[in-house]
């Protein structure tokens, strides 16, 4: 009985600790995308063009991607019938947000506030659809400044691949329309005609679902996750009332005994 009143007292010592959603470390976009791994698809990036994980702008770490140039594709997973991934049912995503950053020096033809774009990759029937957000079509235009960083939310709208861009809808809205569909993955870049000097970061990007969220940060290198000081002593005072109300039970047992 006394140990598990003991074992009951620790577990919810461990309840009351700060619970997060999943993050996942992403120090390395070489190679080809998969379900677990962030790469970039032949075709996808424009020659010139760059991304690749950096300390330039240090964010959430030491690191975030770094895109330079005319069209980049930065991608989780494969939407192309060769080697397409499937990552459930697009009925469980609720939500698709990231952060981003336009660079001081970043020049381009169409506007001085455009951002990088994000994108939701699903399987409509037996076609393959995009989910775009651009600041363009969420209120950024004259509104942002340049070494500054930005975060969208769940309300933020998504125009869809062959529809119009005025007609946005968020990530719910359309997983609630298109029943049905596929996941297939996601991918953070910019747009094409953009030019050479184009210059912008991303970070953070979290896919938001009925299980939970997973935030993909990108960081020069992974680090361990590590409790604040608050956090320790909470733990460490729970324990030790645990252990100081064991030994009084203990003792007064054998007392009565």
């Amino acid at each position: 009985m006394k140990a598990l009143y003991c074992l009951t007292a620790a577990a919810l010592v461990v309840a009351a600790a700060p619970a997060s959603a999943a993050t996942v470390i992403v120090s390395d976009v070489a190679g080809l995308p998969s379900k677990t791994a962030w790469g970039t698809y032949p075709g996808e990036n424009y020659a010139g063009s760059s991304a690749a994980v950096t300390g330039t702008v240090a964010y959430n770490g030491t690191g975030s991607l770094e895109m330079r140039g005319d069209r980049t594709r930065t991608q989780l997973g494969i939407q192309f019938a060769l080697g397409r991934t499937d990552l459930g049912a697009l009925s469980t995503v609720s939500a698709l947000t990231f952060d981003w950053r336009i660079a001081a020096d970043s020049t381009n033809p169409y506007n001085a506030d455009y951002t990088p774009a994000l994108r939701l990759l699903i399987l409509d029937g037996s076609t393959r659809k995009e989910l775009i957000w651009e600041g363009a079509y969420n209120g950024t235009y004259g509104n942002t400044a340049r070494d500054t960083w930005y975060s969208t939310t769940a309300n933020d709208k998504f125009y869809i691949t062959g529809g119009s861009v005025n007609d946005g809808q968020t990530i719910a809205s359309w997983a609630s329309q298109l029943t049905g569909a596929r996941l297939l993955g996601m991918s953070v870049g910019v747009g094409s005609g953009l030019g050479k000097g184009y210059h912008a970061f991303a970070d953070n990007v979290t896919l938001t679902t009925s299980a939970g969220s997973t935030t993909y940060n990108f960081d020069l290198k992974p680090t361990a996750a590590v409790p604040e000081p608050g956090t320790w002593m909470m733990m460490m005072l729970g324990f030790g009332v645990v252990g100081a109300a064991c030994r009084r039970r203990t003792r007064a047992r054998v007392a009565l005994g």
